[in-house]
């Protein structure tokens, strides 16, 4: 044991191994396990930057995507309230006498104008149902509900006008119309706000 410990001291002379050789190489395996960690933490912090990047870009295409679906229904909405007007100045009201046959293909004519703009806000708000969030989402529901309650009310005005008579019950024409109006503003405003914020 004391041998031992005698040749260590003396420097291991004499022990047959020389250690001299071995130093260098600690030396280079310690700077390539710095190298390595310092790689590795260079390749995670890139790493992190393009999960980011690509999170922001996921967002942005996405607020996009949901800008372009309010713009879509917000125009085919307002398309839909254009036929305020001309349905009420082709129908006459309060009712004071029939149609023409003239008169009845034009106001036939609008409702079909009417039944396609319905359909086509009915499908832009349902995509909007779908990009959500659900306050947005919500409106677009109110949306259709209040053109639907127009396009029946527009339906029932025509009826009466075609037959002459006033309706059995009175007409929700003028409330439809503005309810219309009204829902189409909360939605732009609600809108705006989420799409300035996500």
């Amino acid at each position: 044991m004391n041998s031992i410990g005698a040749a260590l001291a003396a420097g291991g002379k004499g022990t047959g191994f020389d250690w001299t050789p071995v130093w260098p190489l600690v030396g280079v395996v310690v700077a390539g396990l710095f190298a390595l960690a310092g790689h590795s933490m260079v390749q995670r912090a890139t790493r992190g930057q393009a999960e980011a990047q690509t999170a922001r870009d996921l967002s942005k295409w996405h607020r996009e995507l949901r800008r372009q679906s309010y713009v879509d229904c917000i125009v085919a909405y307002e398309r839909l309230r254009d036929m305020i007007v001309p349905l009420s100045r082709a129908i006459p009201w309060p009712v004071s006498r029939s149609l023409t046959s003239e008169e009845a293909a034009q106001v036939e004519a609008l409702l079909v104008t009417l039944g396609e703009r319905y359909d086509e806000a009915f499908q832009k708000c349902q995509i909007v149902r779908l990009e959500g969030p659900g306050s947005v989402a919500d409106a677009a529901q109110r949306l259709i509900f209040a053109a639907a309650d127009f396009r029946q009310a527009a339906d029932e005005r025509a009826r009466a006008a075609g037959a002459g008579e006033p309706p059995a019950q009175p007409t929700t024409w003028s409330s439809s119309a503005e309810k219309m109006n009204d829902e189409l503003e909360s939605f732009i405003e609600l809108a705006g706000t989420v799409i300035a914020v996500d």
